[in-house]
C-alpha cells in the first residue's frame, strides 16, 4: 500500500493511494441549474464544492429582463447587498479547504468611479469570509475608450477568499502555474563555490561546539552520478563530512511510505534513497581552492566566518524586511544542516505511542531521563505545524536518547535522523517563480454570447490554483459556461447555476455531459 502527501493550505494530510494509482485529467460531468441562484444554491449538499469561480452580472451594466435578475438595482449599496447575501449561501456549500474566486467589475455614477468591487470585498469580510488576494486582471487588448477627461480603464480585480475559520487550512496549489526566473537569481553556482561558506548547526543542541563551522573541502562522491559532501571544520576544531543538497532542489525530500507485506497493521516504511557511500569520494577543487582552503583552517580564528557587509542594512537591519535580496545583502550566503527528508509528524507520533505503551512509561519520566521539562510530550502529539503548534519532531541526537529508553526499532532513524547542508542564498524556487497577483490576460470574445465573456485562461489560473485534480467547481452565475467548460477540460466536476434558460443552448454547446436541471 502506498501513500502520498497532500498540502492543503497549512494541512498536511495523508492520502492512500491504491497500487499504480495515478492522477489523470479526464472529462468530468457538468451540471447546470436553470433559475433562481439562491434557490438552486439551497439544493447543493452542504460543504460538497472544492472551489468557486464566478463573474457575476456588473451592476447596471446589462439589463436581462428578467424580474429575479442580479445587477439592476436602484443604488449599487442594493446590489452589493443582494451579492453578500447570494455569496453567504455559497459559503455554506463550499469545503473548508475550499477557495473562491471573485471577479466584479468597477463602475461609475455622475463621472465618479464607484469602488463597488473594494466595497463588496470589505463587506464579504464582515460576513465571514477571509480575503487572500487582490488579483489584478490587466487587460492587454482592452477596448479603446474614447473618453479624453481621465485615463481608460484596462483593468479588473479578482479576489481570492476562503471561509474565514479556514484560513489556515485551504487547498492552494500554484506550481503549475509558475513562471521562469530570471537571470537575477544565483542559479550557476558549483558545488566547489561553497568552499569557506559558514555553516550553522541547530539540530544538535547538546554539541555545543558545532553551532558553527565553516567547509573546508568538498568532494563528490564516484557512484553513480555523484553525491556533493563538504567537510566542515566546526569551532571546537573536530570536523565532519555531510551531504550537500542539489541547490536546485527543495529543501528536504519527499518520499513515500509503504506497507511491504500489505498489512495495515504495521508501521508503513519510508522508501529511502540509497545509502551514500562516504569513502569512495574526489575531492573537487576551484581556481583559488587554495586561499578558500587556508580561510577555512584558520576557522578558529574566525569562528563566525562573517561576510564583511558595509551596506545600508548594517546600520538598520530591521528595515530588511523579507526581502530576500536584503537578507542576502546582510547575512551573504550560508550553509544550514537540516533534515534531509519531509517527515510526517503524525506517523512518527503514533510510532512513539505504541512503543511507549509497550514500555509502560510516562512522557514525564521520559523527561527525567533526558534532563528536559515538559519536552517529551510534544514528541507523541499529532497536531505539529503553525495550525496546531503542539506536536514536533525528537531531534537526531534526541531520537537516538530516545531510542535506549523505550526500545524500538530501527524502521524510522534514518527517515528522523539523517541530515544534509542547504545552501542558504536568494535563490529560485525549483518549480519556477510564482505568478504574482497581476495577471496580464486579454478579453475572449464568445460569438454566440454577443459580449466578451469570462476568459477562458483566466478561469483555468483558478481552478489550478484552487481547485484539487478530481474536485467540484461551482460558478453561481454561469452565462455562457465558460467555468464549466474550463472545468470539465481540467478533468474537473462543474455546477453551473444560470438564472436565464436562453443560456443553456451555450452552455450545451461549450460543455459535454451536460445534466440539466430546472428550477422556479
Amino acid at each position: 500500500m502506498k501513500y502520498k502527501n497532500i498540502w492543503n493550505g497549512e494541512q498536511l494530510t495523508l492520502v492512500e493511494l491504491s497500487a499504480g494509482s495515478e492522477i489523470n485529467a479526464k472529462p468530468g460531468k457538468v451540471t447546470v441549474y436553470i433559475g433562481d441562484v439562491k434557490k438552486a444554491l439551497s439544493l447543493l449538499p452542504a460543504e460538497s464544492v472544492d472551489c468557486v469561480v464566478t463573474s457575476p452580472p456588473y451592476w447596471k451594466q446589462r439589463d436581462y429582463k428578467h424580474p429575479d435578475q442580479i445587477g439592476q438595482e436602484d443604488s449599487y449599496l442594493d446590489y452589493i447587498k443582494t451579492l453578500v447575501d447570494v455569496f453567504n449561501e455559497v459559503k455554506s456549500v463550499l469545503k473548508p479547504t475550499g477557495t473562491f474566486f471573485l471577479n466584479v467589475g468597477y463602475k461609475y455614477q455622475n463621472k465618479e468611479l464607484l469602488l463597488i468591487p473594494e466595497l463588496l470585498a470589505a463587506e464579504l469580510q464582515r460576513n465571514g469570509w477571509a480575503l487572500l488576494n487582490k488579483i489584478i486582471w490587466n487587460k492587454p487588448n482592452a477596448m479603446p475608450s474614447s473618453v479624453e477627461s481621465r485615463f481608460t480603464n484596462v483593468y479588473e480585480p479578482v479576489f481570492l477568499f476562503v471561509r474565514k475559520g479556514s484560513k489556515y487550512k485551504y487547498y492552494f496549489s500554484v506550481d503549475e502555474l509558475r513562471l521562469p526566473v530570471s537571470s537575477n537569481f544565483t542559479i550557476n553556482k558549483r558545488p566547489e563555490d561553497i568552499l569557506g561558506l559558514a555553516v550553522r548547526n541547530t539540530l544538535f543542541k547538546d554539541k555545543k561546539g558545532k553551532r558553527e563551522g565553516c567547509v573546508k573541502k568538498v568532494y563528490r562522491t564516484k557512484d553513480g552520478d555523484g553525491c556533493v559532501l563538504a567537510l566542515v571544520r566546526w569551532e571546537d576544531g573536530e570536523e565532519s563530512l555531510a551531504i550537500v543538497n542539489d541547490f536546485f532542489e527543495k529543501s528536504k525530500i519527499e518520499i513515500d511510505l509503504v506497507y511491504p507485506s500489505g498489512d495495515c497493521k504495521e508501521f508503513p516504511r519510508p522508501k529511502l534513497p540509497s545509502v551514500v557511500d562516504f569513502d569512495d569520494k574526489k575531492e573537487l577543487r576551484t581556481s583559488s581552492a587554495s586561499s578558500f582552503t587556508s580561510s577555512a583552517s584558520s576557522f578558529t580564528s574566525s569562528p563566525s566566518c562573517s561576510y564583511n557587509y558595509k551596506g545600508k542594512y548594517k546600520t538598520s537591519p530591521d528595515n530588511r524586511g523579507a526581502s530576500p535580496g536584503a537578507r542576502k545583502s546582510l547575512f551573504g550566503e550560508y550553509l544550514v544542516l537540516q533534515r534531509r527528508y519531509k517527515i510526517l509528524q503524525p506517523v512518527i507520533a503514533d510510532y512513539l505511542r505504541f512503543w511507549r505503551r509497550k514500555s509502560g512509561i510516562t512522557t514525564k519520566e521520559i523527561d527525567k531521563l533526558l534532563g528536559y521539562s515538559a519536552t517529551a510530550g510534544h514528541w507523541f502529539r499529532k497536531d505539529a505545524g503553525s495550525w496546531g503548534r503542539g506536536g514536533s519532531i525528537p531531534l537526531p541526537d534526541d531520537w537516538f536518547r530516545l531510542k535506549e529508553i523505550l526500545g524500538f526499532d530501527d524502521i524510522y532513524d534514518r527517515w528522523v535522523t539523517e541530515c544534509h547542508l542547504v545552501l542558504q542564498t536568494v535563490k529560485p524556487h525549483p518549480k519556477g517563480k510564482n505568478p504574482g497577483d497581476v495577471w496580464n490576460i486579454k478579453t475572449q470574445h464568445f460569438p454566440e454570447s454577443h459580449f466578451a465573456t469570462f476568459p477562458e485562461k483566466l478561469v483555468r489560473r483558478c481552478i489550478l490554483a484552487g481547485c484539487p485534480s478530481g474536485g467540484v467547481v461551482l460558478d453561481p452565475f454561469a452565462g455562457s459556461g465558460t467555468t464549466g467548460k474550463v472545468a470539465q477540460d481540467l478533468g474537473r466536476e462543474a455546477i453551473l447555476i444560470e438564472l436565464i434558460p436562453e443560456y443553456l443552448r451555450i452552455i450545451k454547446k461549450r460543455c459535454r455531459v451536460v445534466k440539466v436541471k430546472l428550477k422556479d
